[in-house]
């Protein structure tokens, strides 16, 4: 479970976002949705602890039998997050190995991963003689094979092909089913929608909104339509 409490974000004296109230509950899928430049990937580098808060708190609770709490986190950030002097294949089963897996078990966790990001075909081949959007898909598998229980994705579907993307989706969705967290900032409201069960949305340097996503669509003042708005502007 993530919570955050009068949570304000930002850089130095910048702040992008203020008043963040949030209780992020493991067994549900939780879209973060804003217009560029809304602060999600702020919130998302200052849950993870890369930027510091500016005021209030954000807190953790993870139950794992891994002796680091944050090996049960699988985090993959927009930029590339990756080990540009090794092989697809050597990426990918790093992040097992990290979270303490045996060698057998990652190396099946790993080939499950790349199966699901469509990557088995490029193993052998060194990450700086691929495409972005294949290291994408790298960094993305490398979570994937960890199994966390909880799942922290920037934009995981940029460069994704719809099918992958959806295929993706669909893993996720059964990792929730067995009580995994994830929370996912996309700007595929449509792919969002088939398979978000909360949405987190900030626009204009606050929270707009956090719950379902029926009182979401369901709101008399249109948040959807106020989301694709900002996000056309």
């Amino acid at each position: 479970m993530i919570t955050a409490n009068k949570l304000q974000i930002g850089y130095k004296t910048t702040t992008v976002v203020k008043d963040l109230n949030f209780k992020l509950e493991e067994g549900k899928f939780i879209a973060l949705i804003g217009a560029n430049g809304a602060g999600k990937s702020t919130l998302i580098n200052t849950m993870i602890g890369i930027v510091k808060p500016l005021a209030g708190e954000i807190n953790w609770q993870v139950e794992t039998d891994k002796k680091n709490p944050f090996n049960a986190v699988g985090f993959s950030p927009q930029s590339q997050l990756i080990d540009w002097y090794t092989n697809v294949f050597d990426n990918v089963i790093q992040g097992p190995l990290l979270a303490g897996c045996k060698m057998s078990v990652a190396k099946k966790q790993a080939e499950f991963a790349l199966e699901l990001l469509d990557i088995v075909d490029l193993k052998d081949k060194p990450v700086d003689h691929i495409s972005g959007g294949q290291q994408q898909r790298v960094q993305i598998a490398r979570e994937i094979a960890r199994k966390p229980k909880i799942y922290i994705l920037d934009e995981p579907t940029t460069g994704l092909d719809v099918e992958t993307g959806e295929k993706l989706f669909r893993y996720l969705q059964t990792e929730v089913k067995n009580g995994a967290l994830v929370l996912t900032s996309s700007h595929d409201l449509t792919l969002l929608e088939s398979y978000a069960d909360q949405v987190l949305f900030i626009n204009e340097h606050e929270q707009q909104f956090f719950g379902s996503l029926k009182d979401f669509l369901a709101d008399s003042t249109s948040l959807r339509d106020k989301y694709l708005q900002e996000r056309g502007n």
